[in-house]
């Protein structure tokens, strides 16, 4: 059987809305149940639609996803794009700098962890799908940004290798999140020392910045 063509764009305003509440309904779904419980009967009756009224415009789950993951990109891009005022930032200082970013990610994880785990957990699962690609692409640029904030401070890095050093510090940084906040591993390694979100923003900066070798940390 052929495959049908992926949704047009929606024109009018109705059409864009009933598009909205859907991805809308898809996102709470997923952040309730995960990508495996996420099925489109599900999501229609979270929209307040009917399931045949979703079948109309998706044909299947993976498109709806393809739909959300734009979603997801295109919030990406508008920040990518966003301009930014690099002399404001470095007059931030790093030390502050280091923390709001590290702060803004647990923030941010804590905000909605389901949703962000399903993601990724469906990111894995479908490493190859083109929508996937796409919004991964978007991350690596936003890292790639993220890098070159702090490179405006590369004065202040005694580390043999400053880029590669801030890549490296900010891979481990979010790995640590992920694991401790978004797959809830934090129970097993509170018997050990305590990771909560106030020593998470307290020791995490330090650690990075000391691995910088910023003076002082």
């Amino acid at each position: 059987m052929a495959r049908r063509p992926p949704p047009r764009p929606p024109q009018q305003a109705r059409s864009r809305d009933s598009l909205r509440r859907l991805l809308d309904a898809a996102e709470t779904v997923l952040e309730k149940h995960g990508p495996d419980g996420a099925t489109l009967p599900r999501i229609a009756a979270q929209a307040k639609r009917s399931a045949a009224s979703v079948y109309r415009r998706f044909r299947d789950k993976d498109a709806l996803m393809a739909a959300v993951f734009a979603r997801f990109s295109q919030a990406n891009l508008e920040e990518l794009e966003h301009p930014l005022d690099t002399e404001a930032i470095r007059r931030i200082g790093l030390r502050p700098f280091a923390r709001t970013w590290i702060g803004n990610m647990i923030r941010g994880y804590r905000t909605r962890t389901g949703l962000i785990r399903a993601a990724v957990q469906y990111s894995q699962t479908h490493a190859k799908a083109p929508f996937v690609r796409r919004k991964e692409a978007l991350e690596i640029r936003s890292f790639r940004k993220m890098v070159d904030l702090f490179l405006l401070w590369r004065d202040e890095i005694r580390h043999p290798q400053p880029e590669y050093a801030v890549a490296y510090g900010m891979v481990m940084v979010a790995l640590a999140l992920r694991e401790l906040i978004l797959f809830g591993h934090a129970d097993l390694f509170e018997k050990v020392v305590p990771v909560d979100d106030g020593h998470l923003q307290e020791e995490l900066p330090r650690m990075f910045l000391r691995y910088l070798g910023v003076a002082g940390e």
